[in-house]
């Protein structure tokens, strides 16, 4: 369960609310029979809402501490609201949950399948753009997640610095503060789902989500981004900012030659295709990147979510291929997931077994100890082993050698992926020896036989 906070105002009368009483940090509670606990009793807020999603019209709830227990039916679509009292600290939270019909991510008409079909498109998109201002105004945006070193960021702040107190950057930044690593990827993507309708901010029609789970993280606090967006005159920014945003467009579609890749990926991935692709960045995005697949009405979409490939000082000095290369990386490390990750679902048995110590992989401290299973765990492998595949195909020898040995040292050094250099030289050389007609998808199971003898 997640625990949506909302800074939202109370709107209910306590008097009407029924009350448990607790002088401990939790509280237990049954979920349509289903025992799990509510922690942190004595940290949170004394507004506190809870969304979540069901697939059912109603379910109860039950909810029991050292002193009371209270029995509630919950309604899908509906806020039911109880209220706790802590007598450690002699005050009362009022506690909001909302549980949600679950939905299909996204829904793909005749029109839209007829409109992208066969598309490779690159957004900068207005409300994604109005969710990481707020990211960069929060605590989390003093980090390198926020990229700053650009004429276009300084402006940004200038503009919006002066608004961090707004309840929408508050709210965000409590989020961010609870769960970053959980809040900052879906409230990004989920923002992709809506657009501006004059001052009003709603729900574009295609997607109800964006990010991995069931529900669109944003949702709840679209009121708070739609008063922001008003205050501070965010759309007459974003007009403003109009031919700066479709030249970094224009040049993204230029350097990076998505057509290029797609094309690569489908020849070594033959059972994999997508109606379209899109590519969805911000200028403000540092270090984050992240993708998904969407399928509906005979309809697939592949998005990658991703950060712009600004040139830095140190490039003015390495060769035109090297600083393409590099500028590259990012989007095909999340284009290709929409591809290597569907094969490698068909060998997880074996993959499992190979890739089950983690230790033997990854690195603790490092970032490569955030893929914590053994297929995340190789995906992250074969990401970038197929960059090095790809590249070897598209740059030069000696381009590539310097390319290549950038990706390693990236991932061993870096990244704490312990084994990636001889993991890598392994599939290149199955690669560069495979059989008349074999694809990538085809040395699967070589280089988990690989992986197994080591």
């Amino acid at each position: 369960m997640i625990l949506i906070l909302s800074g939202a105002d109370s709107i209910a009368q306590k008097k009407d609310v029924p009350v448990v009483r607790t002088a401990r940090d939790r509280i237990t509670l049954y979920l349509d029979g289903e025992k799990d606990d509510m922690n942190g009793i004595n940290k949170i807020n004394k507004q506190f809402d809870f969304s979540f999603v069901v697939e059912k019209d109603s379910l109860p709830l039950v909810l029991v501490s050292e002193k009371d227990s209270i029995a509630l039916l919950l309604r899908s679509g509906h806020t039911t609201r109880f209220m706790i009292t802590r007598e450690s600290s002699g005050d009362t939270v009022l506690c909001g949950f909302s549980p949600e019909r679950k939905v299909k991510a996204a829904t793909f008409s005749e029109a839209y399948k007829a409109e992208n079909k066969g598309k490779i498109l690159v957004e900068l998109p207005e409300v994604y753009e109005l969710m990481n201002v707020i990211f960069a105004l929060t605590d989390y945006g003093k980090t390198q997640a926020i990229y700053k070193d650009t004429d276009y960021y300084k402006k940004m702040m200038k503009q919006f610095a002066g608004y961090k107190n707004h309840q929408a950057v508050r709210t965000v930044d409590s989020l961010l503060t609870l769960s970053p690593a959980y809040y900052y990827n879906r409230m990004k993507m989920d923002s992709y789902a809506f657009v501006f309708q004059g001052d009003k901010i709603v729900n574009g029609g295609v997607y109800d989500h964006v990010s991995w789970g069931e529900r669109n993280e944003l949702t709840l606090f679209i009121p708070l981004l739609a008063d922001f967006a008003g205050k501070t005159e965010f759309r007459k920014f974003f007009k403003n900012n109009s031919t700066y945003y479709n030249g970094l467009i224009t040049e993204y579609k230029k350097e990076t030659d998505i057509a290029g890749m797609i094309q690569w990926l489908e020849k070594q991935f033959p059972s994999t295709k997508y109606d379209a692709t899109k590519v969805i960045f911000s200028p403000l995005v540092g270090w984050n990147q992240s993708a998904n697949i969407f399928s509906d009405n005979g309809f697939t979409e592949s998005q990658a979510h991703v950060n712009f490939p600004f040139l830095t000082s140190s490039d003015k000095s390495k060769p035109a291929d090297v600083v393409k290369g590099g500028r590259m990386t990012i989007a095909f490390t999340e284009i290709n997931h929409a591809y290597l990750n569907p094969e490698a679902e068909k060998y997880r048995a074996d993959i499992d077994n190979v890739f089950g110590k983690l230790e033997q992989w990854t690195t603790a401290g490092k970032p490569s100890s955030t893929y914590n299973s053994p297929l995340m765990c190789f995906e992250e492998y074969m990401n970038y082993g197929l960059v090095t595949l790809y590249y070897s195909d598209v740059f030069d020898k000696k381009s590539f050698g310097t390319l290549n040995e950038n990706i390693e040292s990236n991932m061993e050094d870096r990244r704490g992926f312990q084994r990636f250099k001889a993991f890598n030289q392994a599939l290149l050389n199955l690669y560069k020896n495979r059989k008349s007609g074999q694809t990538v998808a085809d040395l699967y199971p070589d280089i988990i036989d690989w992986a197994k003898k080591q």
